[in-house]
């Protein structure tokens, strides 16, 4: 039967009204089925931008060490000194990191990059970054460790980003102009945004770059600080506290070495921030920032030894140290021999199988052994040193002097 004109005009309208009233009862919050798609805020655990994310603010004594996991890749903010290394490879280690993506450096104080060198050795890197503003133009510590490492250098300055994401990147706030009296203040200071949380990486900023940052206008809010030079009373000014106003700050300090750090005065400036230090954690204060946002704090513990292996013998007039394996068949690879005094590293290469009983020699550079280590001489003849052997997850397993 044909319908008139009339008619198709009537029935277009009305199918119009009923597309409308379905549309505004969905959007006025009529649930779904557990299959049904939707298009979820930016807080909810389901939303597209949420990220798989954790800091870990690494117990390496009185320097500078921050691991950054973002979706499966690894960031590290500064290498600590020499003498942490090993407290650095046990936490990557307990975060089961073998490359990074990046390593920020940021400024040339050796509790800063002192593990670098060591670093290079141990992982792949992929790019390296710093702040252009530095001192030492002509003669660059950060730019000689990139050339003798043969990593690609790049130079950040105010204004810069790094993409972690196509969806995350640091921002690099400072520094905004050279400091010739302290390289504390020309620190590269870096914030990241993720899953409705802002952390801000300070350094070791002092009084002086903080005022630069705060008169230029910069925004330092975030809920997270790594507090700028160990707290120690010449950083984090009330004025940068407050501006910042975090809801945890963590100060990378041992006390015992450096008493002027975690001082009373920057706890008072931080006041309503629950503060971290990571001399109270073994391996280092490790967050994890859901997609609601929500922070979860935790102290992860190194995993347990698994070999038996002995140093039975340092050699200073040799320049060998000499071990034995008293347990089990074990892979020693990533294992290390340190310097006590002089905080010299050697690794064992990958591959590296020590079978019950099995006796080894490392030997320096021109010494007779069945590892060489790339060092004319480690072991200081006249002054106290030890041998220390650590396995690949950081344990120490054996000290010889």
């Amino acid at each position: 039967m044909a319908v008139s004109n009339q008619y198709k005009v009537v029935f277009r309208i009305m199918k119009f009204v009923l597309m409308i009233v379905l549309v505004t009862a969905g959007a006025a919050g009529c649930g779904r089925g557990a299959n049904d798609s939707q298009t979820t805020s930016a807080d909810s655990p389901q939303t597209a931008n949420h990220h798989d994310f954790s800091v870990m603010f690494i117990n390496v004594g009185r320097a500078d060490a921050t691991l950054i996991q973002v979706d499966g890749l690894s960031y590290l903010i500064d290498t600590g000194e020499k003498s942490s290394v090993p407290a650095l490879f046990t936490a990557m280690s307990v975060l089961d990191v073998q490359e990074l993506k990046a390593v920020f450096l940021t400024h040339t104080h050796t509790d800063h990059i002192g593990g670098m060198e060591a670093l290079a050795n141990r992982c792949d890197i992929e790019v390296l970054y710093s702040a252009e503003i530095s001192e030492d133009k002509n003669n660059n510590k950060i730019e000689q460790l990139a050339e003798e490492l043969s990593l690609p250098h790049v130079k950040l300055r105010a204004g810069d980003t790094v993409e972690m994401t196509p969806e995350v990147s640091f921002e690099v706030l400072g520094p905004l102009e050279y400091n010739s009296d302290d390289d504390n203040d020309n620190s590269l200071v870096l914030k990241l945004k993720i899953n409705g949380k802002t952390f801000l990486f300070a350094g070791d900023m002092q009084f002086a770059e903080e005022t630069t940052l705060l008169n230029a206008g910069a925004d330092v809010a975030a809920d997270v600080l790594k507090v700028g030079n160990h707290g120690n009373p010449d950083a984090t000014s009330q004025r940068f506290a407050s501006a910042v106003s975090p809801e945890i700050a963590v100060i990378s300090t041992d006390t015992s070495v450096d008493e002027d750090s975690a001082s009373e005065r920057v706890f008072s400036a931080l006041n309503g921030a629950q503060v971290l230090v990571t001399q109270d954690s073994i391996v280092g204060a490790l967050m994890t920032v859901r997609a609601d946002g929500n922070i979860k704090v935790s102290n992860p513990e190194p995993k347990k030894k698994k070999s038996q292996i002995d140093i039975i013998e340092l050699n200073k007039d040799a320049q060998t140290v000499t071990l034995v394996n008293n347990g089990d068949d074990a892979e020693i690879s990533g294992y290390m021999i340190f310097s006590e005094n002089g905080s010299e590293i050697y690794m064992f290469p990958d591959g590296t199988y020590m079978n019950k009983g099995d006796m080894f020699t490392v030997a320096c550079k021109g010494g007779r052994g069945d590892f060489i280590w790339d060092d004319k001489n480690v072991w200081d003849k006249k002054k106290a040193d030890a041998a220390i052997l650590y396995d690949c997850f950081g344990n120490e397993l054996s000290k010889k002097k």
